[in-house]
């Protein structure tokens, strides 16, 4: 894997600071440790440790003024500079831009890594029938995790899959009850994503809606 994708990591109010990956490679999550919590490639790089330390308790004002003691020529896989701090749980998917980020890493107080992949809505790009245009600007999308002994990239291809599935239905659709309206490939993606891995699990970000949700 070698995609965009963002780190969240929780502060010790419960609340997360959401940072971005530009490459993130298949072994990111292993990368992110106590000592390492950028994903750095030098251990003894303590910087780093005391930096992601200040800013879990950081401000969105005092965020960039401890971002910059980021020394020169580091290199991380993480962007050590917030994209948004104290965000609620519930409304990371309203930070995600599906399509283009991949993937959600949350990284809890004792440094365990929970991935998620980013699955959109807009079925626009998998249905002929779509002209290749997008649903809705605001489609949104879905976190679905990542289970243990399961993989970020063999999530991805299910859901990939799906979508593609779900986008040949779209374009057999001919109005005599075969095939899928654009909005019923929609929810079907929704609901099948929420029998994977749970209703409950899913973390949903409704474009249609304005709004974000746990849940379908």
């Amino acid at each position: 894997m070698s995609d965009r994708a963002l780190v969240a990591y929780e502060r010790p109010d419960g609340r997360y600071n959401l940072h971005y990956v530009h490459d993130a490679t298949s072994d990111l999550a292993a990368r992110l440790t106590p000592a390492t919590p950028f994903g750095g490639a030098d251990p003894r790089a303590e910087w780093a440790a005391g930096l992601l330390r200040d800013l879990l308790t950081a401000t969105t004002a005092e965020a960039p003024r401890v971002a910059s003691r980021v020394p020169d020529g580091a290199v991380t896989a993480v962007d050590p500079a917030p994209l948004a701090v104290g965000v609620r749980v519930e409304t990371l998917p309203d930070h995600v831009v599906f399509g283009s980020h991949e993937a959600v890493f949350l990284v809890d107080r004792s440094f365990e890594v929970g991935p998620y992949v980013a699955v959109p809505f807009d079925l626009g790009p998998v249905a002929d029938a779509l002209a290749g245009t997008r649903l809705d600007p605001e489609a949104g999308g879905a976190l679905v995790p990542v289970d243990p002994g399961s993989s970020v990239e063999g999530l991805r291809e299910r859901a990939a899959g799906a979508r593609e599935a779900l986008g040949a239905a779209i374009d057999h659709a001919d109005g005599s009850g075969h095939g899928f309206t654009a909005a019923a490939a929609r929810v079907t993606l929704r609901e099948t994503l929420g029998r994977w891995v749970g209703r409950d699990r899913l973390l949903v970000a409704d474009g249609g809606h304005g709004r974000t949700e746990t849940g379908p």
